[in-house]
């Protein structure tokens, strides 16, 4: 198998590793439910930072119900999956989806997808970090829901983007992500993103329901990200399979997208500044 020698000889390696060290480039997106458009923003944020001429990489983790092909109007012929069976090493599933746009595809429909252990997930890790001096950014899109897996993946990014929505269930299951992250011991920072807002009041009361909820029973909060109006052009973007901050770049959205953008540019830029005090 291709990288299976070297996969063997760095799980070795990390064998009673743990988290490991701080690169300030890996930011993960993740819910507590489907639904909330999370590999959307992901996937336009990402573009929206290209066009400032950043470098991205965007890895979608998604085991069994990947979709960014799908939006990205791709074919993926290499998946993460021939990383977890041992076929190929991290880097050589890279696809450019245009310059400085990269992406490693998730899959769908596979019945022996394997659930990777916490030595899988050090490795991917260890492989991500050596990717780092090549990006300015990497996203990971995770799967939804709170799985052992999913929450390894978590506790290694050095910032998590919890998605949500207004709506009442969202916000409760984005507040159980921030729990577990706690529970689990997370250090890293923690933003909330609120989408599908319908009124400029959505995003105040979202997040102000969810950080009253996270101080008094967790000590504990998430900054305020940014947010998303609903719109009917995220529908259609998402219909014609086209990334809305490149299809539809003077509308309000892609303006709020850009404005996201430009705030991830800010805490990667202190991230650095204090990776050198």
């Amino acid at each position: 198998m291709i990288g299976q020698a070297e996969r063997i000889l760095e799980l070795k390696r990390l064998k009673g590793a743990d988290l490991f060290p701080s690169g300030g480039k890996v930011f993960a997106f993740t819910s507590g439910k489907g639904g909330t458009g999370k590999t959307f923003l992901s996937l336009n944020v990402a573009y929206s930072l290209v066009k400032k001429n950043k470098k991205v990489l965007v890895v979608d983790l998604d085991a069994n119900f990947s979709n960014g092909s799908i939006m990205l109007n791709m074919f993926a012929s290499k998946t993460i999956y021939k990383f977890y069976t041992g076929h190929s090493l991290l880097n050589e599933l890279i696809t450019e989806v245009e310059p400085g746009f990269h992406f490693i595809f998730g899959d769908s429909g596979k019945t022996d997808y394997p659930s990777p252990g916490i030595e899988m997930i050090k490795y991917f890790y260890s492989q991500l970090r050596n990717l780092q001096d090549k990006y300015d950014f990497i996203f990971i899109d995770t799967g939804v829901g709170a799985a052992d897996d999913t929450l390894s993946f978590l506790l290694r990014a050095d910032v998590n983007i919890i998605v949500t929505t207004p709506e009442p269930t969202a916000v409760m299951d984005a507040y159980v992500m921030l729990k577990l992250l706690k529970q689990k011991g997370y250090g890293g920072k923690k933003y909330l993103l609120v989408n599908r807002c319908l009124t400029p009041n959505d995003v105040m009361q979202t997040h102000n329901n969810f950080n009253t909820a996270a101080k008094h029973f967790l000590n504990d909060y998430a900054e305020l990200l940014g947010s998303v109006d609903s719109h009917e052009a995220v529908s259609q973007s998402i219909i014609n399979q086209e990334l809305l901050v490149k299809h539809f770049p003077e509308g309000k959205t892609a303006l709020q997208i850009s404005n996201l953008s430009s705030s991830l540019i800010e805490i990667a830029q202190m991230a650095n500044i204090r990776q050198t005090l």
